[in-house]
């Protein structure tokens, strides 16, 4: 089963982060990219977190992005960069080695 795997604080990630096909990793940050092995993983996201209010509305607060999410696609490496502070007057970039080792059951979309 694909797991979603929320990386908590980006800058203690182990790397390389070995995770399965079909697992998501959920980071708490601004933006990022993948610098390599976009067939391997991909970005999803920029994305603002928002709630479901009780009467069907949804509540989105105002400000930048909160969360990026990466697929990983399929077995193989990639290098990903997460951003995470201020979007605009202090950002900090970390780059993390990701291997997908391909004994996930999760479903792999093409």
């Amino acid at each position: 089963m694909a797991r979603l795997i929320e990386v908590q604080d980006v800058s203690v990630c182990p790397s390389p982060l070995m995770v399965h096909p079909g697992d998501l990793l959920l980071f708490r940050a601004v933006g990022g990219q993948v610098q390599s092995g976009d067939d391997v993983i991909e970005m999803l996201g920029p994305f603002v977190q928002a709630v479901l209010g009780n009467h069907g509305n949804i509540l989105t607060p105002m400000g930048p992005p909160d969360t990026i999410l990466f697929y990983a696609r399929q077995p193989g490496s990639a290098l990903i960069d997460v951003i995470t502070g201020d979007f605009f007057h202090a950002p900090q970039t970390n780059s993390l080695s990701i291997t997908v080792d391909g004994q996930g059951a999760g479903r792999v979309r093409g």
